[in-house]
């Protein structure tokens, strides 16, 4: 009986220890994207963003996102009257990978801190419309897919209230990975 047991405890361990070691747990990730806002005066603009994350088990990665977002656009169709917006946000994250294999698909969520800025230039007057930035408590759900140290995906933000504004966008983004994927 006690052969038995030693045998079915190494096991266990053997089986354990190979799970655990079929993904390298630590990761960076990082990519580019466009953003597609849904405030009035804003046509689009470009996402950045790294994110260093630590998978707890192959199926759930935790991390610290930073992203910054850049957005401009014309108010009038003659172009006299230009808005642009910077954000900037610090978030924790969580992905949910649907399977293990080569192409993994994920759905995640991020909460956290967004900082947004911008500024309003009238042709038609003499005086800009500047604004402090203002810092609000967000959130980003997404999902996408990694495959070979490349990451896809898609998102939708929201950064609070600017100015009686609903800062949120749509965002696409590509990027890439340093370590994990499989040992």
């Amino acid at each position: 009986m006690k052969k038995f047991l030693f045998i079915a405890v190494l096991f266990c361990g053997v089986a354990l220890s190979a799970q655990s070691q079929e993904f390298k747990p630590f990761r960076v990730d990082m990519g580019l994207g466009y953003g597609l806002p849904f405030t009035d005066g804003l046509d689009g603009g470009v996402q950045f963003y790294v994110e260093p994350k630590y998978e707890i088990i192959p199926q759930i990665a935790v991390g610290l996102r930073w992203e910054g977002s850049l957005f401009a656009g014309s108010k009038d169709d003659e172009g006299n009257s230009v808005d642009v917006k910077l954000s900037s946000a610090y978030m924790v994250t969580g992905d949910y990978y649907l399977t293990n294999n080569k192409f993994r698909p994920f759905v995640g969520l991020g909460l956290g801190i967004y900082s947004v800025g911008g500024v309003s230039v009238d042709d038609n007057t003499e005086t800009d419309d500047v604004f402090e930035g203002k810092s609000n408590f967000g959130a980003l759900l997404r999902a996408g897919f990694d495959i070979s140290h490349f990451r896809f995906a898609l998102s939708y933000t929201y950064g609070g209230k600017i100015n009686d504004e609903t800062f949120h966008f749509f965002g696409i983004t590509v990027g890439f990975y340093l370590g994990g994927g499989k040992n």
